[in-house]
């Protein structure tokens, strides 16, 4: 990729977060869509446009964009605590437990490990 692709890239999520903090969503997301198309390595354009389809109630695209985000950064356990969120958002006990899993073997933080034992209580409660 090109230095004028990644410069462009970085334009386009400035501005989407503009159009974020303005509550402009739906601009927010052309921009970041942009973004992904110019640099699909830029995860944090996933985690943003994720942002959106949650705020919108859409936790389940907003899981799925999360996933394509982990092809890129698979190591980055923030990725797999945000689909547990949304994934207990949306009722989804069971995946939620499963995600934050991830991002418990991947950085087993505090908060991670705070994080997993509030879903599985969750998770255990819905089963019974």
């Amino acid at each position: 990729m090109d230095n004028y692709r990644y410069i462009e890239a970085e334009d386009y999520y400035d501005m989407a977060s503009a159009w974020i903090n303005h509550r402009n969503y739906e601009k927010a997301e052309e921009c970041l869509n942009h973004v992904i198309d110019l640099n699909p390595g830029f995860v944090y354009a996933y985690i943003d446009l994720a942002y959106i389809h949650a705020l919108n109630g859409a936790f389940h695209d907003a899981i799925h964009v999360l996933k394509k985000a982990t092809h890129h950064d698979p190591a980055f356990d923030r990725i797999y605590y945000l689909m547990a969120k949304y994934a207990y958002k949306d009722g989804d006990f069971r995946n939620a437990v499963h995600f934050i899993g991830q991002a418990c073997d991947i950085n087993p933080s505090a908060i991670n490990e705070k994080v997993k034992r509030i879903i599985e209580i969750a998770y255990h409660r819905k089963r019974r």
